[in-house]
């Protein structure tokens, strides 16, 4: 992974950025964000550069960038325009879990695809009743053989609509005390189960799908435990 914030391919990669922003993003913003329409070509444009990849570690296929270097990127996209930021960062925060706490199978299976956008996703922790309080999640998830079935819902979930799946916070042991013992992630592929409700209204933040999403009987292979191991949601949430 590259790491020297001083570095001329990062800072050309900053300036290319700059470049794209004034080009693509000032003209368009204002009549997305008035109608709040979801950007479908401006995230196509977002692949080819890579923004999608920008953290993801080169072996997985991203760009490698340094926490600096992201920074300044996304300074300059929300300096015109705050709805990509989220679009690209939801979906970084996912893989950066994916690549910190995965097995190496995850990181293979996901990262990638991540990499170029080709898999889109979201992180999935606020509920109608938990937001700050992380801990008060009811979306419980049961073993039931090799499957997790998934019974709950998650709401202001930024890039779900048009997203691929999302980094699920869940209860695999409710009666856990204290309650962050019995939390885990799990990488949610939609499916049978997984609905997205709706999207919400904003009064700012918006052309971004934030929504509403239910699950009721969503079952989830147990490979996609991020990490394997029960208990280390929390954590892994917090230390993101």
């Amino acid at each position: 992974m590259v790491q020297d914030a001083s570095s001329s391919d990062q800072q050309a990669f900053v300036d290319a950025v700059d470049a794209w922003v004034k080009k693509a993003l000032r003209p368009v913003a204002r009549k997305f964000d008035l109608a709040d329409e979801y950007p479908h070509e401006i995230v196509e444009q977002m692949k080819e550069l890579g923004l999608f990849g920008a953290t993801i570690g080169e072996e997985y296929g991203g760009l490698g960038l340094s926490a600096w270097t992201y920074a300044q990127i996304v300074m300059r996209v929300a300096s015109v325009w705050m709805a990509p930021c989220g679009i690209f960062n939801s979906h970084l925060i996912m893989a950066s879990a994916i690549e910190r706490n995965g097995t190496e199978a995850q990181r293979r299976e996901y990262l990638p695809r991540m990499a170029t956008g080709a898999y889109r996703g979201s992180i999935g922790l606020t509920e109608p009743n938990a937001g700050s309080d992380l801990q008060a999640i009811r979306t419980v998830a049961r073993l039931s053989g090799d499957y997790y079935v998934v019974n709950g819902a998650k709401t202001w979930i930024t890039n779900s609509m048009h997203g691929d799946g999302t980094l699920l916070l869940v209860k695999t042991d409710p009666d856990a005390k204290p309650a962050h013992r019995g939390m885990s992630l799990l990488i949610a592929d939609k499916g049978p189960g997984f609905h997205v409700v709706g999207k919400l209204k904003k009064l700012g933040y918006r052309a971004i799908d934030t929504c509403e999403l239910t699950f009721q009987d969503y079952r989830v292979p147990r490979s996609k435990l991020l990490g394997s191991v029960e208990g280390k949601g929390f954590a892994q949430t917090a230390g993101g």
